[in-house]
């Protein structure tokens, strides 16, 4: 009762909030100190692990919750896509919620009416759009969630990791909706660990840890120094597990046999360093390599041939004659199994950060088709005029 009084003093009297921004017990701060200013046509991407603070961050731009310190300063309409479903009704129809969710946001039928068609294309549900919304898939609710809130045009739009439910088709249409909502002059604050998702839309980036701002910098810059510091932590859990981890895999290394760096049909061998504490029979291992969203798996190799891994720090290698691989940035994943069951016994890049490769090449015409069409791999072909 005492705490509720005193929120409620707070809240009428803001000197006396400030006296009071202390914790209770059995409390701990959500975000604190955190400042950052983003202007019209500029985008950030908040990046952090899971409860670092990042949607209490968003609720509080949105006014979901009020600061207990400290002040929020907004110009203007604020759109928000936070959680999943919040403000749609599951028995009516995907027709009935646009109104709905209009309304909540302080649009009257009237107003809604002519933006109406755009809802409905962008949404592109099609018939579903008269079902009920408790017989939708979450890909199917963040279309309509999207859809709704990106054509009320709002002049701040808040995105928390909801596009990672739609299929690849929808995130494209998404990612090219927000970069001609930048261009018109809105602003967007996204939460995502997507790194085609925060390099295609947002120039700047801050990472939280456990409720802190702990670095400022670009969109690249965030999630490189987020990816390190989980490779960090996940190098000091084994550390600190005293070798009970049976198998681990440490890092994934490449280098080119030819060049400094790694280039289009370059000679690459790659290094997977792992760590057992007992020996291992009958081994297999593979690595994938994934476009840079994530979304796509270009090539990868799998080793069925048995191996024998010795107890300690050791080495397994391979080398690529002929990576086909056009210019650009690339994600590697690599497993360690057992051939019998298949099973993994480790893995890397799947739960956790996974490695960067990075594909050279120098300014041609032929590499500007490539880039210009999206081209991921080359082919050795031989012409006949």
């Amino acid at each position: 009762m005492w705490y509720a009084l005193r929120d409620i003093l707070a809240e009428a009297w803001p000197r006396y909030r400030a006296r009071t921004a202390r914790l209770r017990p059995h409390e701990f701060w959500g975000v604190q100190d955190i400042s950052f200013e983003l202007r019209r046509g500029e985008a950030l991407a908040i990046v952090g692990a899971n409860g670092a603070g990042k949607s209490t961050l968003l609720k509080l731009l949105n006014g979901l919750i009020k600061p207990d310190g400290g002040s929020i300063h907004i110009r203007g309409q604020v759109g928000a896509l936070i959680e999943l479903g919040v403000g749609l009704d599951p028995v009516l129809s995907g027709r009935e919620n646009v109104f709905i969710r209009a309304a909540l946001l302080g649009f009257s039928r009237e107003q809604v009416l002519p933006l109406f068609a755009q809802i409905e294309e962008f949404a592109g549900l099609g018939s579903a759009l008269d079902m009920p919304i408790q017989f939708y898939s979450s890909g199917m609710v963040a279309r309509l969630a999207y859809a709704v809130a990106v054509h009320l045009r709002p002049d701040i739009l808040l995105v928390d990791e909801v596009l990672a439910v739609g299929d690849m088709d929808f995130q494209r249409k998404c990612i090219n909706h927000m970069l001609a909502y930048l261009a018109s002059g809105g602003s967007v604050v996204l939460v995502s660990h997507n790194p085609y998702h925060v390099q295609a839309v947002c120039q700047q980036g801050v990472l939280l840890e456990r409720g802190r701002l702990t670095f400022a910098g670009t969109g690249l810059e965030t999630l490189d120094k987020y990816y390190d510091q989980q490779q960090q932590l996940l190098a000091a859990r084994n550390a600190q597990a005293g070798g009970s981890v049976p198998l681990v895999i440490e890092e994934l290394t490449f280098e080119s046999l030819t060049t400094s760096t790694i280039v289009t049909d370059d000679t690459v061998q790659m290094h997977l360093t792992y760590r057992a504490q007992a020996p291992q029979a009958n081994i297999g291992w593979a690595f994938y390599i994934w476009t840079n969203d994530g979304l796509t798996c270009v090539t990868g190799g799998v080793n069925l041939a048995p191996s024998h891994l010795a107890p300690g720090r050791h080495q397994l290698s391979c080398t690529v004659e002929r990576l086909p691989l056009t210019a650009g940035q690339y994600l590697v994943k690599a497993a360690i199994f057992e051939l019998q069951s298949q099973q993994p016994l480790a893995l890397l890049g799947w739960e956790d950060a996974p490695v960067p490769l990075v594909v050279q090449g120098e300014l041609t015409l032929e590499k500007s088709f490539q880039s210009m069409i999206q081209q991921l791999v080359t082919l050795p072909i031989s012409w006949h005029n």
